[in-house]
């Protein structure tokens, strides 16, 4: 059986975990690799199209890497991540947080999924309106106790009373990236 070859564009370990879990439901041998990226975009994204420019932008960076620093040609994915804010009608806040997940393969071949939304307190996103280059892990954080919450369970965790945790809705958005390569007859993902 071939290895299959992922890179993460990310150093967070939430991420990195919910990429190999994602995969592993699917696959049996791999490895994971995680590279530093800078998503070149905003550290609190905010609108639909910045979360997945962020995510395709640490999706082909990852790919990028393989091939130029690891030297790996074939059965490789970049897996990208991002979350951020997007306007929703009839929220308290105005605004829901969505997670972003790009993978892109080899011949260029990308898709898309997304994990569960959820929103905010309304002073959390007045906050980062205010000052975006603020995170909102940073505030829930402060609220939690925990100044590395985003790199562990998440806000989700603490919102949700920690019935929910980050590489939860993490992973769920990976497997939903990956459905067009498990299905590649069916969205037409084949080879070159």
């Amino acid at each position: 059986m071939v290895k299959l070859n992922i890179c993460v564009g990310s150093l967070n370990p939430t991420k990195i975990n919910a990429v190999q879990v994602a995969f592993s439901r699917y696959f049996k041998n791999y490895r994971v690799y995680s590279t530093e990226v800078d998503s070149k975009v905003s550290n609190q994204p905010i609108g639909l199209k910045n979360i997945i420019e962020g995510a395709i932008n640490r999706a082909n960076h990852s790919l990028n890497y393989m091939i130029s620093k690891k030297k790996i040609q074939h059965n490789i994915f970049g897996v990208g991540i991002e979350a951020g804010l997007v306007e929703v009608p009839y929220t308290k806040s105005g605004f829901m947080d969505f997670q972003f997940c790009a993978i892109i393969n080899e011949n260029e071949k990308i898709s898309l999924g997304s994990g569960i939304a959820f929103e905010y307190p309304k002073f959390v996103i007045d906050q980062i309106l205010q000052d975006n280059d603020t995170e909102i892990g940073e505030i829930i954080g402060n609220l939690a106790g925990n100044a590395n919450l985003k790199n562990e369970s998440g806000a989700i965790s603490f919102l949700s009373k920690n019935t929910l945790t980050r590489t939860e809705i993490l992973i769920q958005a990976v497997i939903c990236a990956l459905l067009p390569f498990i299905n590649r007859e069916l969205y037409n993902m084949n080879k070159k």
